[in-house]
């Protein structure tokens, strides 16, 4: 078969050799451009991704003013329940107000030093605390306590009984000793 064969069946198919040149041509093209489509699918993820994130925040901010008054209250309300290491007096009038409102005798308050450890915006601040009372009084401390204005940890509470004789309900014999480590929840 020689190049005026060629010719001649071309001439005789334009149509079908034309159709057929354009085919090869087009496989050829998407052959070598194949490595394109991955490329453009992975910038396609990723656009994508991003604005997902975009429509996410955008219907997230709808409410954020109102959620960044919120978190600013609560952040205030929960400042004002930490206790300053280095107001002494103020720390300590809290267990004598304590004290008074459930009748309970304190031996004993000592704000303790701060150990080397103790990094950061909120720590924990020592006290051993000795109260005496009833049972029903010393349990009504160690609540108020617990649930009181601020945030406390007990780490030790021993419980001793009063010994001696039984004079009355407000004997000696019916008596007993709270003793308390614990840590209230501070600034530095």
């Amino acid at each position: 078969m020689n190049f005026a064969d060629i010719i001649a069946r071309i001439k005789k198919q334009p149509v079908g050799f034309a159709g057929g040149a354009i085919c090869l041509l087009c496989a050829g093209w998407l052959y070598f451009r194949s490595d394109e489509i991955d490329k453009r699918q992975a910038e396609y993820k990723i656009l994508a991704d991003k604005a997902e994130v975009i429509r996410s925040n955008v219907g997230f901010a709808k409410n954020l003013p109102e959620q960044v008054a919120e978190l600013q209250v609560s952040t205030k309300e929960l400042e004002g329940r930490l206790v300053r290491a280095g107001q002494l007096a103020v720390n300590l009038q809290y267990f004598y107000k304590l004290e008074a409102e459930n009748e309970v005798k304190l031996l004993d308050v000592r704000q303790n030093p701060l150990p080397k450890s103790a990094k950061g915006s909120y720590v924990g601040i020592p006290y051993n605390v000795n109260v005496q009372g009833s049972y029903k009084q010393v349990m009504a401390f160690l609540q108020r306590l617990e649930k009181g204005r601020h945030f406390c940890r007990i780490n030790t509470a021993t419980f001793s009984k009063g010994g001696g004789t039984s004079e009355g309900p407000q004997s000696s014999a019916n008596q007993m000793t709270l003793a308390l480590s614990l840590e209230l929840l501070g600034q530095p």
